[in-house]
């Protein structure tokens, strides 16, 4: 093999090492990216149900009590303008996990 030959060979294969190495470093910084975007993606579908759920627990209570001052006052029993002390625990139990 010639000097000009083998030099072009060994070019050759240089650049073909170099673009390989470039193709991984970009397929793992791809990678990376998708990784993080998924992560990313299912935190804040998460936090969206979350939010959601807590939203619709929150407005079911509100029918609820509405229902039961309706069937108190049918039934001729006194309102209750304080909640009774279990009542409260539930509204604060309740408050404390919409925050968090």
């Amino acid at each position: 093999m010639n000097v000009p030959t083998r030099n072009a060979a060994l070019l050759t294969l240089g650049l073909a090492l170099a673009a390989l190495t470039g193709c991984d470093a970009a397929e793992e910084s791809a990678q990376k990216l998708v990784d993080e975007t998924v992560e990313k993606s299912t935190e804040l579908a998460r936090q969206l149900v979350s939010e959601a759920v807590g939203d619709t627990v929150e407005q079911l209570n509100e029918q609820l009590d509405d229902a039961q001052k309706s069937v108190n006052e049918t039934l001729g029993k006194p309102a209750d303008d304080e909640p009774s002390g279990d009542q409260a625990a539930d509204d604060a139990a309740n408050e404390e996990e919409n925050r968090g």
